[in-house]
């Protein structure tokens, strides 16, 4: 496979409705530390600050509310952070629990859709990644190269969620012919 393909496709809609999920171990592996030291990290275990202003990737997840006002941000985010942080640590908690399965539900692939992109929100603020950079395989001298890398896969990996979020469940009455694979 050239530097130009595209990794087989390990994430998709199958006929019976459910998305396969079909990550090498290590994969698996990066993906539950990752999910796990975020899961920490903006609950507040880590000793930061509550709105992430010792870690940048961390008040990336806590943008202000008001451009521009402080104040009106900070009182919005005393209204809504609980809840969004519960939100954040049930979807983190249902990417850990599902993550050595084949395959996910409609709830589980939303929870990991919502993992995978919290994890990319922090991964490329703290990279300085922006609406204007592009990414391409780093050299491996590259301080950044490791982090670099994991949030290339991570944009892979929420790629192919979307897309089989995308295919759609099957249709009614078609569930007696045998499905198409996957993975192609």
């Amino acid at each position: 496979m050239s530097v130009d393909e595209e990794p087989p496709r390990r994430i998709a809609r199958t006929g019976d409705g459910r998305i396969a999920v079909r990550l090498a171990p290590r994969e698996r592996q990066i993906l539950g530390a990752l999910a796990a030291d975020l899961a920490r990290a903006a609950s507040g275990d880590l000793g930061l600050e509550p709105d992430g202003a010792d870690d940048p990737g961390l008040a990336r997840l806590r943008p202000d509310a008001v451009r521009g006002d402080p104040e009106a941000s900070a009182a919005f985010r005393e209204l809504t952070s609980a809840d969004l942080e519960e939100a954040r640590q049930k979807r983190l908690a249902t990417l850990a629990s599902t993550l050595e399965g084949a395959s996910l539900d409609e709830a589980q692939v939303g929870a990991w859709m919502g993992a995978v992109n919290d994890l990319r929100l922090v991964l490329g603020t703290r990279l300085g990644v922006t609406e204007d950079t592009g990414l391409d395989v780093p050299d491996e001298r590259d301080p950044a190269a490791a982090d670099t890398i994991v949030f290339l896969w991570l944009g892979w990996a929420e790629e192919q969620l979307v897309e089989a979020i995308e295919a759609g469940p099957p249709e009614p009455g078609r569930s007696g012919r045998q499905p198409e694979s996957p993975w192609r």
